[in-house]
């Protein structure tokens, strides 16, 4: 609990509403638990990054199911220009690829937002000291 009473912030990375939306057999439960925590936020970009995998692999029908989920149990802020631009400074200042783009600029969201744990089962978010990774 945060010092408000409410409850911790917690950044939903794509794979997670991915392998619940594609009902994914080995993570999918694991997912469906992450998801039914309160204090959820995600952002744009990875609201756009879903929609894209969903649309690539044929899964239409489960877009307005997505957003209909995001609506009533998710925080969504938004990405900005700015993000881009303090993602390329914060990846030189710690050294840290491009390669690992969206999880960087996920990273300065979080830390805009003022969150530090992002619930995500990829492991390049364990290379960003300062933020904890749940799954």
């Amino acid at each position: 609990m945060s010092r408000e009473g409410l409850p911790e912030r917690k950044f939903v990375d794509s794979n997670v509403f991915l392998y619940v939306l594609r009902a994914d057999p080995r993570y999918g439960e694991r997912a469906k638990v992450l998801l039914r925590q309160e204090g959820l936020v995600t952002s744009t970009l990875v609201v756009s990054q879903v929609i894209a995998h969903l649309e690539r692999k044929g899964s239409l029908e489960a877009i307005p199911l997505f957003l209909e989920f995001l609506r009533s149990s998710v925080e969504v802020v938004p990405t900005t220009f700015e993000d881009f631009l303090e993602a390329v400074n914060y990846a030189r200042g710690e050294g840290i690829s491009l390669k690992m783009w969206d999880d960087l600029v996920i990273a300065v969201e979080m830390r805009r937002e003022g969150v530090r744990v992002v619930l995500s089962n990829d492991r390049d978010f364990d290379r960003i000291g300062w933020v904890v990774r749940e799954f």
